[in-house]
């Protein structure tokens, strides 16, 4: 499942742990958008998540990759809305290995 949105998300495979690396970074052009702009499209994101989500049947790995994402990006929401997070750097989350089965699923589903 395709959703554009305002997030480059990459899962690294790390060996030296027992789980695998999301590291997440936000597009130029989001960074180019004002904090008014930048809440509105970071808001939508997460509804559309919401979304599609739903539409999806439980242990769908789409719909269990998505859930890790909207995860992350509800916990980003008020930080995004109040232009507390440096747009600039890229966020590395540890996940477990079937999690990330999940995510790579959904990202290059």
């Amino acid at each position: 499942m395709d959703i554009s949105g305002p997030l480059k998300i990459g899962v690294i495979d790390t060996p030296d742990t027992s789980g695998w690396e999301l590291q997440v970074s936000f597009t130029d052009e989001f960074k180019q958008a004002d904090l008014a702009d930048q809440s509105r499209i970071f808001q939508d994101y997460v509804q559309e998540l919401v979304k599609n989500i739903n539409s999806l049947p439980e242990g769908d790995r789409n719909r269990d990759g998505m859930a890790i994402v909207y995860q992350l990006c509800s916990e980003m929401l008020p930080y995004i809305k109040e232009g507390q997070i440096a747009l600039e750097e890229t966020m590395m989350v540890e996940i477990g290995q079937s999690q990330a089965v999940s995510i790579t699923d959904f990202l290059h589903g």
